[in-house]
């Protein structure tokens, strides 16, 4: 079995994969990791079998530690991956490849270990980002955007006297108070976000066709709060990293 770690900047995931297929998944506040080890007991029945533990990590080097630390009481070590210039026929598309976040590129490698066509890859978590990769493999940039949650905590921040908790429900309609105001505003930030990358993907591919392809906790929601405005497909990827991930130290395994 493998273990694979996607470590974010406010939660991390760890899955075990038998072959190719998901046995387990667990998701973890880094805050907690940082508390103790207790999350250690999830593994403990399985640690014995794990032949390969690998993942990346935007998060602070006190959480990578503490992983590192929890995984080596279960005598499992970790082996971090990062972004690179190029992957089989995929080509990082930052002038300073190593800079690219590595989460970001292990999507890019997961969505093409599957499929190769043109595709625009929408990842809402802590902050949004949006990739674009031709069918040639190019990467072609992409877009950083404060997450639901980062931009809430930033007017909580900075206005004195904006005070409340996130809604849920958010409706395309004018709010009729600041708590909901706020929880629209910044909702229909980010599908507007999303509209103006589908603008600049039917540029880039020039107007041919491609894929939608969104993870992370917010996507689903924001994606079909798009598709109210504008009729779209889109594929749903939880595990886009992870198969990334998994396609790299293959790769990697099979250089050895």
């Amino acid at each position: 079995m493998r273990l694979v770690i996607d470590s974010g900047n406010t939660r991390s995931k760890l899955a075990i994969y038998r072959n190719d297929q998901l046995v387990r998944e667990y998701k973890y506040v880094n805050a907690d990791l940082l508390a103790n080890e207790l999350w250690t007991v999830d593994l403990e029945d399985v640690a014995a079998d794990i032949k390969l533990c690998c993942g990346c990590s935007v998060a602070s080097l006190e959480v990578k530690s503490a992983i590192e630390q929890g995984l080596r009481r279960l005598a499992i070590s970790v082996n971090w991956l990062v972004s690179t210039t190029t992957w089989r026929d995929v080509k990082n598309g930052y002038s300073e490849p190593e800079k690219l976040g590595a989460d970001r590129w292990f999507a890019l490698l997961g969505y093409r270990s599957e499929a190769h066509n043109n595709c625009m890859i929408i990842d809402a978590g802590t902050a949004m980002t949006i990739d674009w990769m031709d069918a040639s493999g190019q990467h072609l940039g992409g877009w950083i955007v404060p997450g639901r949650r980062l931009m809430h905590e930033s007017m909580h921040q900075k206005t004195a006297l904006v005070k409340g908790e996130l809604t849920e429900a958010c409706f395309r309609e004018p709010a009729t108070s600041t708590v909901t105001a706020m929880s629209y505003g910044v909702h229909y930030a980010l599908v507007g976000a999303i509209s103006q990358g589908l603008h600049v993907s039917r540029q880039r591919f020039n107007n041919e066709p491609f894929d939608i392809v969104v993870t992370g906790g917010d996507g689903e929601r924001l994606i079909q709060s798009l598709n109210r405005i504008e009729s779209i497909s889109y594929i749903r990827k939880d595990d886009l990293v992870f198969k990334g991930l998994l396609a790299a130290a293959d790769n990697e395994l099979s250089r050895r």
